[in-house]
């Protein structure tokens, strides 16, 4: 990938645009969908940076302020397996990822998008970046309700940055670019989340193998065929929540 004023270019198509001569090469692009737009850049990464920020305030500050998780904001969103179960409370499998446990957890996790996700959001573009985000987080969690069944809690972001983590990787590798750095990023990780008992390890698997799957199909169906490519999508995710739906009809 080559850094351009707006997001990356695929060398090969910048190139061939020039030799066109036609306008695809004066206009900023990364050849996955991004696109040069008026405002702000990483307009979505810090929305979501935001919200995850409110969030962490309207659960009073677990961690910093002397309290856990266990403020009624944090139980009425985050990934709980008996409400899931019970209450048929789906959107938690999406709620959570703005949830935090504590305060280097939402340091680590805003530090993680905000590297990570400036860069997608100019790759990818803001409706294909936040929907990357959306499914990986559901993926995530929905593999840690699968697994974990009525003993489910989870909070956190990095259900999410798992995923970027593997699109990114999905990315890069289309593009031949060097992913050494990447792995070992990945790899790093990936210890720490099968060393620190606390974490919710199939949490982050679940991000990563789905961030596979979506950074896939960004990479490998050209933007043009965009219907295509939120279809794939779209059955992803909705793949996703019918295994949440099949889990709760075996716990109940």
């Amino acid at each position: 990938m080559r850094p351009a004023p707006v997001g990356f270019h695929c060398p090969e198509e910048a190139g061939a645009a020039a030799r066109r001569g036609d306008g695809a090469a004066r206009r900023p692009g990364s050849g996955f969908g991004g696109r040069a737009v008026m405002g702000r850049p990483g307009l979505v990464t810090q929305v979501l940076i935001g919200l995850c920020v409110v969030a962490y305030f309207l659960q009073g500050l677990p961690g910093l302020s002397g309290s856990g998780t266990d403020n009624t904001f944090t139980q009425d969103y985050s990934l709980y397996g008996p409400s899931i179960a019970s209450n048929n409370e789906y959107y938690r499998l999406v709620t959570a990822a703005f949830l935090h446990a504590n305060i280097l957890h939402i340091l680590f996790n805003m530090y993680a998008l905000y590297l990570l996700g400036y860069q997608l959001e100019q790759i990818l573009g803001r409706t294909r970046y936040l929907a990357l985000f959306v499914v990986c987080a559901v993926g995530g969690n929905t593999l840690s309700y699968l697994l974990n069944g009525f003993n489910t809690f989870s909070v956190g972001a990095s259900t999410a940055v798992f995923g970027f983590f593997a699109a990114y990787y999905v990315i890069a590798r289309r593009l031949r670019a060097d992913t050494s750095a990447i792995l070992v990023i990945v790899g790093i990780n990936l210890v720490i989340t099968f060393t620190i008992s606390r974490i919710d390890k199939w949490g982050h698997i679940g991000g990563l193998v789905v961030g596979l799957l979506v950074g896939a199909v960004y990479a490998y169906i050209p933007p043009r065929r965009g219907r295509l490519q939120a279809a794939a999508v779209g059955g992803i995710l909705g793949a996703l929540f019918l295994a949440a739906v099949v889990r709760t009809s075996t716990l109940t």
